[in-house]
C-alpha cells in the first residue's frame, strides 16, 4: 500500500513539475510572439520587425533546448543522417525532406503537449529557414521510449517565413544554442 501511494506521489510530482515547465515556456513563447498593435493581421500571423528579449526571456528560452524530446530530436536527425538509428517509421517521417534540413541546427519556435499524448514542437532550421516543422515526439511503450510519430510542414505563408526571418534572427542565427 505504501508503495503504491509513493509511486502516485512521484507521479503526480512529475506531471507538476513537467506542467512547470509547460507553462514556463508557453509564457516565454507568449511573450516572444506578442502582437503589436500597427501589426496588419490581413498579410501574415507574424509582426513586423525584429523582436528585442530580455536577457532573462533568452535565459528562460534557452531552457527549451535542456529538454529530452527537442535532445531527442537532434538525435535522430544525426542518427538518420549516419544511418545509424531511428525505427523504419521515423525515417519514413524524414524520408519525406530534403536531408540538408537535418544537417542544419535548428531553432524552437514552441513546445506544447499534444492532446493525445507527447510533444508538438515547432522549429525552423538555421541553415534552411525557408520551411517550419512540427515534430510530434511520443514517449512508448512501459518504458517510455522517445519516438517521432509525425513531421510535417506546419502552416506558415511566405510572407509569415519572411517575418520570422526578420524578427527571430537573433535566435536563428545563435549556433550555441541552437540543436
Amino acid at each position: 500500500m505504501n508503495l503504491s501511494l509513493l509511486n502516485n506521489l512521484a507521479s503526480i510530482y512529475k506531471a507538476r513539475h513537467a506542467v512547470g515547465h509547460a507553462l514556463s515556456l508557453i509564457y516565454v513563447v507568449l511573450l516572444l510572439t506578442h502582437m503589436l498593435p500597427a501589426q496588419d493581421t490581413k498579410t501574415s500571423r507574424i509582426p513586423d520587425g525584429e523582436a528585442q528579449f530580455t536577457q532573462q526571456q533568452l535565459e528562460q528560452y534557452y531552457l527549451v533546448y535542456k529538454n529530452p524530446d527537442v535532445r531527442y530530436l537532434r538525435t535522430l536527425f544525426d542518427a538518420y543522417l549516419n544511418k545509424s538509428g531511428g525505427t523504419e517509421e521515423e525515417h519514413q517521417q524524414l524520408n519525406k525532406w530534403n536531408k540538408d534540413y537535418f544537417r542544419s541546427k535548428f531553432m524552437v519556435m514552441s513546445r506544447e503537449n499534444n492532446t493525445f499524448g507527447g510533444t508538438l514542437i515547432t522549429i525552423l532550421f538555421q541553415d534552411r529557414p525557408d520551411k517550419v516543422f512540427v515534430a510530434w515526439v511520443y514517449p512508448e511503450g512501459s518504458n517510455k521510449q522517445l519516438t517521432l510519430r509525425k513531421f510535417d510542414l506546419r502552416d506558415f505563408s511566405d510572407e509569415d517565413i519572411k517575418r520570422i526571418k526578420v524578427r527571430y534572427k537573433r535566435l536563428i542565427e545563435d549556433k550555441v544554442h541552437a540543436m
